[in-house]
């Protein structure tokens, strides 16, 4: 099935009119976990499973060409979390998400504040199926668009971002996918008209983090705040300098960033 014929089947079932079962993507990088998860829902009469993805990355592959109405996301996934697959899923068109965890006490709790979907691990089948019936009744009532903004203000708020996990690759726009950076290949993270964009061999990538939320999400000591506007990788500095209290570093890639005068003295310091 192609993007087109996935969204145009998705749209005649949330609006009620469409046939078939309900479609269903798995993402957890656990065989067993998957299969397990896959047999359960392949009980239930009113769900087709589309797929199953090992990680976060091929997760949001599997969502773009598949067009399934629910995704089940493992939160713990090595490549990208499912909290981190779920805060890149915009749009009307987006899948339910359901979060499957074993115990994680601070996003359950978060969870049940927002009256979010989620599943916990060992999975039961009792609850299990509660939770697709919930999901049917929604997808029928068109109200995916509302449970996709609540599930957004959830993710943004500032609390679910300290309970995030620190990023090991930067996940990015580039056209119609989501690309997975590698950091040390970033010299530099950048606000620009309102967007925050990564440079990466000389391509601008658009990055749906702010950059307050990265400051606490890459590993520590990797970056450096040089100003408002910027995040810049310590390992590709070349070289620094500057009159008159003003620090500017030239980095490897021959960009020259001037640090904030409020910013400078941390930079001195980080960089000795």
């Amino acid at each position: 099935m192609n993007q087109i014929e996935a969204a145009a089947r998705s749209a005649a079932r949330e609006s009620g009119t469409g046939p078939g079962p309900v479609r269903a993507l798995i993402a957890d990088d656990e065989p067993r976990a998957r299969q397990f998860l896959e047999r359960l829902l392949g009980e239930h009469g009113g769900v087709e499973v589309v797929g199953a993805a090992r990680g976060g990355a091929e997760a949001l592959e599997m969502i773009e060409r598949l067009g399934p109405d629910v995704v089940f996301l493992d939160i713990h996934m090595p490549d990208l979390s499912g909290l981190e697959v779920a805060r890149t899923l915009r749009g009307a068109r987006s899948p339910i998400v359901v979060f499957v965890t074993a115990y994680d006490r601070y996003a359950i709790e978060a969870f049940e504040l927002a009256a979010m979907d989620y599943v916990l691990k060992p999975v039961r089948r009792e609850r299990l199926h509660e939770t697709v019936g919930r999901v049917i009744g929604e997808l029928r009532e068109g109200r995916r668009s509302a449970r996709a903004r609540k599930m957004h203000e959830l993710l943004d708020s500032e609390g679910m971002q300290k309970a995030m996990p620190e990023l090991r690759r930067l996940p990015v726009r580039h056209r119609r996918e989501v690309r997975l950076l590698d950091l040390a290949e970033v010299p530099i993270i950048f606000s620009r008209d309102r967007l925050v964009l990564a440079r990466c061999e000389d391509h601008e990538y658009l990055v749906d983090y702010t950059l307050q939320e990265l400051e606490q999400r890459l590993p520590d000591g990797m970056f450096v705040r040089v100003h408002r506007g910027a995040l810049v990788n310590m390992d590709a500095i070349e070289s620094y300098g500057g009159e008159d209290g003003v620090l500017v570093l030239k980095l490897k890639d021959g960009t020259r960033v001037e640090a904030s005068e409020r910013r400078a003295a941390e930079v001195r310091r980080r960089l000795r």
